[in-house]
């Protein structure tokens, strides 16, 4: 074996080695930032809960919460969130069954769509919002026999 030979051959490894290293680098740079990618998605759908919950009257929560109890004003502020709150469950629906999240998020997410609609305001917002917008069918069906069906089979 010549010279030139054992020069080519620690050059071929070398540039196996290169390529290994930018691989690993170049993953290690991937991962890092589908990471930032996910929590920049996480963060943004958060700041729209908490928008849309901060604009909610504060009595919401309570179990004799009543729309008609609102001024006029005050009932269509809180009808327009809840519709933004309904439709952002309906955009974290989809993802959930597109696969584009992790299954932690959206269990997260559907424990807190299921909290809401134990609260009489998201039931009956839930009923009035029906009257003038259509969710796809996919999502509204989970709503009515997913989660309000089971309520009612829970209370009795």
């Amino acid at each position: 074996m010549s010279t030139s030979d054992i020069i080519q051959i620690i050059l071929i490894f070398l540039t196996i080695l290169g390529l290994f290293f930018s691989y690993y680098y170049n993953n290690k740079q991937l991962n890092l930032f589908t990471t930032q990618l996910k929590l920049n998605f996480f963060n943004e759908y958060t700041k729209r809960y908490q928008e849309i919950i901060l604009n909610f009257p504060e009595n919401i929560n309570s179990e004799n919460f009543d729309f008609n109890q609102l001024t006029k004003s005050e009932r269509n502020k809180t009808l327009r969130y809840m519709r933004a709150y309904f439709d952002l469950c309906s955009e974290e629906y989809n993802l959930h069954k597109r696969e584009l999240i992790d299954d932690e998020i959206w269990k997260n997410w559907e424990a807190g769509i299921r909290f809401a609609f134990t609260k009489k305001a998201f039931k009956d917002g839930w009923k009035i919002i029906q009257t003038d917008t259509i969710y796809y069918d996919d999502f509204y069906y989970w709503v009515e026999n997913e989660i309000l069906n089971n309520e009612k089979e829970k209370s009795s």
